[in-house]
């Protein structure tokens, strides 16, 4: 083995250390900001977060990509990049209908979960 590399361990089998605290750790990488932006809204928008909420995430210090994102692109931007995408896309929710049992000894059902299409 090249001296250079250190042998691949899976973290469940190895001991932690002081100097390797298990965190990720962000690295900044060559890309288009742009489409990073718009798959960082597509992703939160398609977990049935509305526009406020996604407006929200720009300005919370636990998101700092999208923190140096807003400052890259400018607040009325993102606000614009949101409004295009929700008019597209809307936004993912969910109702849900609970069936009691007819009996208290019967079971709940499975029963299969189906979105509606709009085109």
């Amino acid at each position: 083995m090249d001296e250079r590399w250190v042998e691949k361990v899976h973290p469940l089998e190895r001991m932690a250390e002081a100097e390797d605290p298990f965190e990720l750790m962000a690295e900044p990488v060559v890309g288009d900001p742009g489409v990073m932006l718009d798959c960082m809204l597509e992703e939160f928008a398609w977990m049935g977060w509305n526009a406020s909420q996604l407006e929200s995430l720009f300005h919370h210090p636990g998101y700092p990509v999208l923190g140096a994102l807003r400052e890259y692109f400018g607040d009325e931007e993102v606000r614009r990049r949101i409004t295009s995408l929700l008019a597209r896309t809307g936004v993912l929710s969910f109702r849900e209908v609970i069936a009691e049992p007819e009996l208290e000894d019967d079971e709940p059902e499975v029963f299969q979960i189906s979105l509606p299409c709009h085109n």
